[in-house]
Parts: C-alpha cells; sequence; structure tokens
C-alpha cells in the first residue's frame, strides 16, 4: 500500500513540525500492520486520532496536521484537469466559469458550487447505490467514505478526521487559484449528519460576495 506509506510520511512530518521529533512516529505506531481488514483499519484510525489528540493539544494545528496528511489529487490523476483550470481562471478572472467547468467533469470534480464567499463541495458517496439503501449510519458511512481507514468506524472517529478530506479539497483549489485557501467541514458522516458538506474560501476571490 505504496499510498499508505506516503500519506504516514506527510502525516509524521507534520506532527513533528508541531509537537517536536518523534510525536509523529508516536501517533502513527503500528501503522505497518494495517492491511485489507477494514474493522482493524478503523479501530487503528480511531486510536491515532486520540494518541493526535494527546501529542497536539491545540485544535488549529490538529486541522492543519489533518489537512497536510490528505491524499492529492494531482498524485492520483495528474495535473493536466488542474492546469486546464488554472488557466481557464488566469484568462478570465471568472470563478464562475471554474466552477462551471468543474461541474462539466463530473467524475474528477463533482458537483461544486457557488454560496455567497465560498465554493461548497457535498462529497459524493463512493458507492451511490449502497448509501441509498442504507438504514444506519455505519451503513452510510461505509458508502460514502472513500478512505478504508475510517470507513468501517463504529462510532470513535472524531469527526476532525474529516478535515483529510477537507485537504484533498485544498489542494485542488490552491492548484487552481494559486493561494492559500480555507476549507471548512460544515457537515460530516461522522457528526451524524446525512452527507459531508464542505466550504472553501479563496482570498481574493469570492470575498465581496454575500448569499
Amino acid at each position: 500500500m505504496g499510498w499508505l506509506s506516503d500519506k504516514m510520511q506527510r502525516w509524521r512530518e507534520s506532527i513533528d513540525r508541531r509537537a517536536g521529533a518523534g510525536s509523529g512516529d508516536r501517533v502513527t505506531t503500528d501503522w505497518e500492520g494495517l492491511s485489507e481488514d477494514i474493522a482493524a483499519n478503523a479501530e487503528w484510525s480511531a486510536g491515532a486520532q486520540e494518541r493526535l489528540a494527546a501529542e497536539v493539544p491545540d485544535g488549529e494545528a490538529r486541522r492543519q496536521i489533518m489537512q497536510e496528511r490528505s491524499c492529492r489529487f494531482v498524485e492520483e490523476f495528474g495535473g493536466s484537469d488542474i492546469t486546464a483550470l488554472r488557466d481557464l481562471y488566469a484568462g478570465t478572472k471568472s470563478p464562475e466559469a471554474v466552477v462551471a467547468a468543474m461541474r462539466d467533469n463530473p467524475d474528477r470534480f463533482g458537483d461544486p458550487f457557488i454560496e455567497g464567499d465560498a465554493i461548497v463541495e457535498i462529497r459524493r458517496p463512493r458507492d451511490p447505490e449502497a448509501f441509498a439503501r442504507a438504514t444506519t449510519p455505519l451503513e452510510r458511512r461505509m458508502a460514502a467514505c472513500f478512505c478504508p481507514l475510517a470507513r468501517g468506524a463504529q462510532g470513535r472517529m472524531p469527526v476532525e478526521y474529516c478535515e483529510c478530506s477537507a485537504g484533498w479539497y485544498r489542494g485542488i483549489y490552491e492548484g487552481i487559484f494559486g493561494v492559500p485557501v480555507d476549507v471548512t467541514v460544515d457537515e460530516s458522516l461522522l457528526n451524524g449528519n446525512g452527507r459531508c458538506r464542505f466550504s472553501i474560501r479563496v482570498p481574493g476571490v469570492l470575498d465581496d460576495r454575500r448569499s
């Protein structure tokens, strides 16, 4: 699982920057034993989040750490889609044009829309058919979540874990607009909501807009 090794390396480095050398190793201890066992992965991840809270008491610091450990769009799909959207924005200075182009490529970008001073992303379920059939919170999480480390969580996983998904969107929008963006988790299945919703605020692009 090369993707997991990369993720753990980023996580350790981010934790060490904020909590000191060795903190990242303590949080990620025993990750090498993870496999395809969804329940075991979720149990390890829940424990890792508890260890992270102990090593890094500051909530905002943990938020940044989780976003920095995220999977990255360009590593999964290459950089051409992001480059095309960056060029589109450079030529039009229109966030509406960018969002429309993203919606024209739903397999890559889903269905973002502009609401007030933010671009909103409502995460599509990983397995839409299973999500529609789901009758329990666990079934909905199993069908919706893309992360095999969180999919089988039995209530122990904090909503803070979804900052990792926020980091996915952060990478996309910083690549498009070329400035640091702020991504917030508005709703999460881990928090008992019926969906996962994120707001992306891009300084200098949507600042002056209101609902």
